[in-house]
């Protein structure tokens, strides 16, 4: 009899207790930003464009080769040190940071490794791509944007996240 009560006195505590998946709970979080890989695998040269967030900066012969964190290389003509004369931008979607040893830029595009030979900067050809040789991010942890908290799950079918926007989410399933 003692098993029979307890068991009815549980089954009325959960009928109490509304099932939560069925409530909406409206809360600031973060959401991720996506591009689509057509668009990011697209590298290129084009003309030169203004210095907004330079990162690492290399020299290369007579030029010198300035990384736009998120963009690309900005590629002036170092010939005159007193006065480089922007000569070219490489696009290079999402990108972070680069490296060159011989006539080869190395960056990262997005979660891929792409090796770009620059050999004429003002005509660049990528020569090898590793795709996802990179993690791919899964959470927010870019400067400006708290590690903890909730946030939109991100799904990878939709592109590659390039930044996260601070907004209402409804039920985020994701947190940190």
């Amino acid at each position: 009899m003692k098993k029979l009560l307890l068991f009815a006195t549980i089954i009325a505590i959960n009928a109490c207790n509304p099932d939560k998946s069925m409530t909406t709970e409206t809360v600031k979080g973060y959401r991720p930003i996506y591009v689509s890989y057509a668009n990011l695998r697209n590298v290129s040269s084009g003309s030169p464009q203004k210095l907004r967030k330079a990162g690492k900066i290399y020299t290369k012969d007579k030029y010198l080769y300035i990384n736009e964190i998120g963009q690309g290389i900005h590629v002036f003509d170092n010939s005159d040190k007193t006065k480089p004369q922007a000569v070219a931008f490489i696009s290079i979607p999402a990108n972070q940071d680069i490296s060159i040893a011989d006539n080869i830029l190395y960056a990262d595009n997005a979660d891929d490794l792409v090796a770009i030979d620059i050999t004429n900067p003002l005509a660049v050809k990528v020569v090898k791509r590793i795709e996802k040789a990179f993690p791919y991010p899964s959470y927010p942890q870019q400067n400006g944007v708290p590690s903890r908290g909730k946030f939109e799950c991100v799904d990878p079918s939709k592109g590659y996240v390039v930044g996260w926007e601070y907004t209402d989410l409804v039920n985020p399933k994701c947190f940190r």
